[in-house]
């Protein structure tokens, strides 16, 4: 069976680059002060809600988000060993870039438009703030993830927010911190 070509661009502009880091507060400094990456968003104890390779996975993940013109800059720190995308790449001793994510308004519309481009679906997450999905290819390498992220209210709010504070920046700022799992109790 022969596999559809997709147009370059089909699903739309780059609009994150994931980074798995092993130390989430070194990586921010080092982007910092060797790139010029910031303001940062750190979100703190994500419990995520997950089907990685078929079979149901809670992977705790530690996240810093920052914009570099309108790409999201995401580094993950994963906390616990739950199986997970980001724990692959780690316990095969890969940190660094990890995913390359575009925003789609229609996700279940993009991924049969990408399984029929040999893209197969490895993990996906369902969060309130809504869906992940992980896909991957032989072709492309077996640590190398496309990400498709739900190009919500919620989401498109917090990248034009995020931009907008990058544009901004001076260096000056300390990180904002969120902890998911406080807001989950209160």
């Amino acid at each position: 069976m022969s596999k559809q070509a997709m147009a370059p661009g089909s699903f739309g502009p780059v609009r994150q680059l994931g980074y798995v880091v092993e130390d989430l507060d070194r990586a921010v400094s080092a982007w910092s002060t060797q790139l010029g990456v910031g303001p940062w968003l750190f979100i703190r104890n994500i419990p995520l809600q997950c089907v990685y390779h078929g079979a149901p996975s809670q992977p705790l993940i530690d996240i810093a988000l920052s914009y570099r013109d309108e790409v999201q800059i995401e580094l993950i720190q994963q906390r616990n060993d739950a199986a997970s995308p980001y724990r692959t790449a780690l316990d095969a001793g890969r940190s660094g870039l990890h995913h390359t994510a575009f925003l789609c308004e229609h996700v279940e519309e993009q991924l049969a438009r990408a399984a029929a481009c040999g893209l197969q679906v490895v993990c996906d997450i369902q969060m309130p703030s809504g869906r992940y999905v992980y896909l991957q290819s032989a072709e492309l390498g077996d640590l190398v993830y496309v990400e498709l992220l739900e190009a919500n209210e919620q989401m498109l709010g917090m990248f034009a927010q995020g931009i907008e504070a990058a544009k901004h920046w001076d260096g000056r700022q300390t990180p904002t911190v969120v902890d998911f799992a406080a807001m989950q109790q209160g």
